[in-house]
């Protein structure tokens, strides 16, 4: 019998004790979540061998040229999946030499610094001379040294000892990796700015399944379908997989990381004619299908672009679109003739090739990408951009390839050309370029308006990374959209037009032209190409249809044009180490150029950007500038002598160190658009940060000085704001992703003002003073030193420790009051401090703390809670409320009442907990006091009332009922209130049917508890019981939720109760009564008697202790208020009797 052999390309995955470089714990627990959802990839190797094993399926596939196909995992059909290969004008094709050194922007960039990830098979050689050390094998690898690999690796880090070998970031680190468990390797070594700073901030992967037709080691045609999903064409084309969507699980748990992915070379393999043959469309496989990584076709060289004809894409490079009619591939690059490190002699010796491919064409990619983030990261404060936004920069600035504007099938976005990205990131001045990464909350919208010159196109592209999709059934080319978060962008013209993203129909072929005038409903990246705009407003909106997945979505807007409200020119310095900020001959209009003779203006995009050094710029008068950006390595200080700076549109703090003193930067923007504020590493004193109107966010900044916010919006989007003081006035709103703020002085927002909820501040100054008159009137605010002093409230939790908190206000209410160490509460001369639900404190012997006032102040804490502390003194404080705080038998208290002095275990607090809380039922209430109590009290609404410890008490219908219990001793008495919910019974009221002492319940239940005179009978859970004792017998039956009791039934030695009465010389009377019985007890016996009240269903209201001394005794028993049957019990050392009585 046959096997059927399914051949599919590759997949990495390691495990994670087999890698040389470290993890984090975050990691590991990301490696197990990744491994429970996908089992079968994550299938160990020795399993997958002895499961083809079994099957006869071969570990190993030969193809031509010496290439090999390995066994990998086996996938949702249980069908072998393997993984095989997909193979200085590289440099010039995708723009890549203008970034390097000597290239057309000086940039000097070469992937120093830069950690790459390759994945490929087996393992390259990394002592080839081109790599100079800066190749690792990190997963440890012995295998056969790859041609394939060693080719890959060159084309993204080779040195360029053979200069036309040269790799695109030649300076880079590459980790090399091969290709078995690679989804494991890429999340345990993948760039994460928390658990893994110095991972790879990219990775590639040139390789893929086999797909469809190839031919094996003797040139004949093998088809690698499943023909029981179908007979002709291999389903996986375009298919969205389980892999797939492990790839998109992975980007999305880490955001910075780009995976870049071949396309594959599949296009033209025609076959032996019996079946259909592959492609030319619909030709990648899974691992390229997936939504977040980079797709990468691949095209012949193009050493001078001119248009889009010059793009030749190769005669192998495998076309989109995917089973649902996303754009696939991406982007292009070249992949024909790509001349790149080899070996000879069996990876003896080092040696050259030249090699064809997408797998040539995706490390072609990958390391211009590099270079890339290495611009971003050095111009940003070491920031890297999300994934998302290095595939958005790329589309938005690809040159155009193919027979039509715009994205198709075949070409992706276009050829990729990294030039005019890096000018982006150069040129971004956040009104007509910019890259922006933001966050669309769920029903939000985005806007952005902007005035066109009219002239230049206008180019926005937006992207995110999208939640996994759910793969569907293996079948031929499900429609099923794999699009989860489905966001929208438009850009709508003052007379009401609108503008659409590009989009494809997969029904219009491979080279059928993008459409511009319709919704894009397929793809998580959208771009609106506007050629040729008119000068007028436009706004750019971004939206999202139905709901959001995790309610909230992260995503990157390029955007590029000509507008008429931004900068009308660049000013860079040129002052040398020091020199007049108003001096013309200090600016040039280019880098290091002559002189411009003139100053910044309220048009100027100013620019610090030297190279090394030092240089003093002092401000001899107040200036006006668009905006301010310092880069490079040269250290600046900026002496603003007194002056102001006014910035109209943003400041970006890049270099290594800006210094600015003694002065003002005012922030004014007149539009609606967010402007951005980057402070840097930048240290400020004696500086105000004044945003005085427009809407500005905060992306990075140490320690702030003074902050005032007066009539604008600013949003900070930094970990912690650290200031000398912050003031909000006027309309100002505070808003951000920020933790905490913290102040070395005053903190004040007045009426009107807008501060975010949720937020933490914290004092760690001498002195400061607060005052919070803003919408958000629950600060959680911590003085943590020196001396602070409260104007106003609008605080939910007060923290103090090692600080004075002074409360120069009349009364102040917050949720949560917690004492540190050393901390002074000072309540003013008659201040007030209600607290809501907590009081905590830490306070130890060696560093005590205390709550003062000056005459007498208050505390007010008006909720039932016991607290014990220590160390914790009062002065003329008093407290009120119902909490009972006792400050330990050595306190010192002085002219203030209401606070306990005791030891913890002898003060009392009334508690009780309540079960089976439905009608008809045996409720059971739990004493939970504590103290030393010698009497119980409880009042069940009034209904009945008991002096048991653990009593029960019958609800005869459902309700709401208030239940007390008072505890008491010699010293004084706690009540606490509870009102509990009764709910209906589904259970039937059980009936006791006696035989002889033999008590059996008549009705079934899943369990049973009996009772004797109100009390429970311990271990008595059988449906019988034999009464051995005289007294008062119910029985109460379960179910899963509650349980049902019986009628008392009265079990007694004296066969005719009522008769034997008046014989014993026990009297009850009158019967009927209506308010109260008289029990007398007139005979010789002498000792204690007992009288427990209770009515027909059990339910006991008094219980009196008494002690009969004499020959007579009479009781004055109170009745209940309800009319009805009542029985009393008559208990002493020897004898029970009971007696009906009738209240009326």
């Amino acid at each position: 019998m046959k096997s059927l052999l399914l051949l599919s390309g590759m997949f990495l995955s390691v495990a994670f004790g087999q890698q040389v470089v470290g993890q984090e714990q975050g990691s590991n627990q990301n490696f197990e979540k990744f491994k429970q959802s996908y089992p079968r990839i994550f299938e160990s190797k020795n399993l997958v061998l002895e499961k083809a094993r079994q099957r006869g399926i071969p570990a190993t596939i030969e193809l031509p040229n010496n290439i090999k196909a390995e066994l990998q995992y086996f996938d949702e059909t249980d069908s072998p999946i393997y993984y095989t290969i997909f193979n200085s004008t590289a440099a010039k094709t995708t723009g890549a030499n203008a970034l390097q050194p000597g290239g057309e922007l000086n940039l000097n960039l070469s992937g120093q610094g830069m950690t790459v990830g390759i994945y490929d098979q087996t393992r390259p050689k990394a002592d080839h001379v081109e790599f100079e050390d800066r190749l690792t094998q990190v997963d440890g690898s012995t295998e056969t040294i790859s041609n394939h690999a060693t080719h890959v690796s060159g084309t993204i880090l080779a040195a360029g000892v053979n200069t036309n070998a040269r790799g695109m970031a030649y300076d880079a680190t590459g980790w090399s990796f091969n290709w078995e468990s690679d989804l494991s390797k890429m999340n345990g070594n993948a760039y994460d700015p928390e658990t893994k700073p110095n991972g790879h901030i990219l990775s590639n992967h040139s390789y893929g399944n086999i797909v469809g037709w190839y031919r094996n080691a003797s040139n004949n045609w093998v088809w690698s379908g499943n023909p029981s999903i179908d007979e002709d064409e291999d389903y996986r084309f375009g298919f969205y997989s389980a892999k797939s969507k492990g790839l998109d699980d992975l980007m999305v748990d880490k955001p910075y990381y780009t995976i870049v992915w071949a396309a594959g070379n599949d296009r033209n393999d025609t076959g032996d004619g019996t079946r259909n043959p592959d492609g030319p469309d619909d030709s990648i496989g899974p691992e390229g299908v997936a939504k977040n990584v980079i797709t990468v076709g691949a095209v012949s060289g193009v050493p001078e672009y001119t248009g889009p004809g010059d793009v030749q894409i190769s005669n192998f490079s495998s076309w989109g679109p995917t089973d649902d009619g996303r754009i696939k591939p991406d982007i292009v690059g070249m992949g024909v003739s790509v001349f790149s490190s080899a070996i000879a002699d069996g990876g003896e010796s080092d040696s050259y090739a030249s090699l064809s491919g997408t797998s040539m064409a995706s490390p072609n990619v990958t390391g211009s990408l590099l270079l890339l983030q290495q611009l971003f990261n050095e111009r940003n404060n070491g920031r890297y951009m999300r994934s998302s936004t290095l595939k958005g920069l790329m589309i938005n600035t690809s040159k155009e390839a193919g027979n039509n504007p715009g994205p198709d099938y075949i070409h992706g976005w276009g050829l990729l050309d990294v030039k005019s990205a890096a000018e982006i990131i150069l040129n971004e001045n956040g009104t007509s370029q910019f890259i922006r990464e933001e966050l669309l909350e769920e029903n939000q919208t985005y806007e952005y308006e902007f005035i066109s010159d009219g002239v230049t196109p206008i180019r926005a592209t937006v992207a995110w990374i999208d939640p996994s999709g759910t793969p569907p059934s293996p079948s031929l080319n499900p429609e099923n959209l794999m699009l989860v978060n489905d966001l929208d962008m438009r850009i709508i013209d003052e007379q009401g037009n609108i503008y659409y993203p590009w989009t494809l129909n997969p029904e219009n072929g491979p080279n059928g032209r993008a459409a511009q005038d319709q919704d894009n409903f397929r793809d998580n990246v959208e771009q609106i190409q506007i050629d040729n705009p008119t000068s007028q407003r436009y706004r750019l909106v971004i939206n999202h249809k139905g709901d959001l997945t995790n309610s909230q979505q992260e995503f990157s807007l390029i955007f590029k044009a000509g507008i008429i409200d931004g900068a009308d020119e660049t000013l860079y310095w040129i002052g040398g180490e020091s020199g007049d900020w108003n001096n013309p001959a200090n600016w040039s209009f280019t880098l290091g150029g002559s002189s411009a003779n003139r100053i910044p203006d309220g048009g100027t995009r100013v620019v610090f950007e030297g190279s090394s050094g030092q240089s003093e710029v002092s401000l001899s008068a107040s200036s006006e500038v668009f905006s301010i950006n310092f880069f490079g390595n040269q250290l600046v200080n900026l002496n603003l002598e007194g002056n102001t700076i006014n910035i109209l549109n943003g400041l970006r703090i890049s270099n290594q160190i800006t210094s600015i003193v003694n002065g003002t930067m005012l922030f004014e923007n007149s539009t609606d658009n967010q402007q951005l504020v980057e402070l840097g590493q930048s240290a400020l004193d004696d500086v105000s940060l004044k945003f005085a109107r427009g809407s500005w966010r905060v992306i990075s900044a140490d320690h702030m000085d003074r902050v005032w916010i007066e009539n604008s919006q600013v949003q900070f989007d930094i970990p912690i704001i650290r200031a000398t003081e912050l003031v909000l006035q006027g309309n100002a709103e505070l808003q951000g992703n920020f933790d905490l703020i913290e102040l070395e002085g005053d903190f004040q927002a007045g009426q009107g003002t807008v501060l975010r909820e949720g937020t933490n501040l914290n004092f760690i100054g001498n002195s400061g003073k607060f005052e919070n008159n803003s919408s958000n009137q629950a600060i959680n605010l911590a003085a943590l030193s020196g001396s602070y002093t409260l104007n106003t409230g609008g605080i939910s939790e007060l923290t103090v420790s090692d600080a004075t908190l002074l409360m120069d206000t009349e009364s102040i209410s917050l949720n949560r009051l917690r004492l540190g160490q050393a901390a002074t509460v000072d309540l003013g001369n008659t201040g007030e401090l209600a607290v809501a639900e907590e009081i905590e404190s830490i306070a130890e012997s060696s560093e005590p703390s205390v709550i003062r006032s000056n005459t007498k102040g208050t505390i007010v804490h008006d909720i039932y809670r016991k607290y014990c502390f220590e160390n914790i003194g009062v002065v003329n404080v008093d407290f009120e409320g119902e909490a009972i705080v006792n400050l330990g038998s050595g306190a010192v208290i002085e002219n203030s009442t209401g606070w306990l002095a005791q030891n913890c275990d002898d003060v009392l607090f009334a508690n009780f907990r309540v079960s089976f809380t439905c009608e008809g039922a045996a409720v059971t209430f739990e004493n939970l006091s504590e103290g030393l109590a010698e009497e119980f009290s409880w009042n069940f609404a009034d209904l009945g009332s008991s002096s048991s410890e653990h009593p029960i008490f019958v609800f005869d219908s459902p309700g709401n009922y208030l239940v007390s219990l008072e505890v008491s001793n010699e010293t004084g008495s706690t009540v606490y209130e509870q009102e509990i919910e009764i709910l209906p019974n589904e259970l039937a009221k059980p009936v006791i049917v006696a035989n002889g002492t033999t008590l059996t319940s008549q009705q079934p239940g899943s369990s049973y508890q009996w009772y004797l005179n109100g009390e429970l009978i311990e271990s008595a859970t059988s449906r019988s019981l034999n009464a051995s004792e005289d007294g008062i017998y119910q029985v109460a039956i379960f179910n899963e939720s509650c349980n049902r009791i019986s009628d008392p039934v009265v079990i007694s030695a004296l066969p005719d109760q009522e008769a034997e009465l008046g014989r014993l010389g026990i009297f009850v009377g009158p019967v009927p009564s209506e308010d109260f019985v008289t029990v007398s007890v007139n005979n010789d016996y002498q000792g204690p008697i007992q009288l427990v009240l209770m009515d027909m269903a059990g339910r006991i209201f008094r219980k009196i202790d008494a002690s009969k001394n004499s020959d007579k005794l009479e009781i004055e028993l109170i009745l209940p208020s309800n009319q009805g049957i009542y029985l009393i019990q008559i208990i002493t050392n020897n004898l029970t009797v009971h007696k009906k009585v009738i209240k009326q």
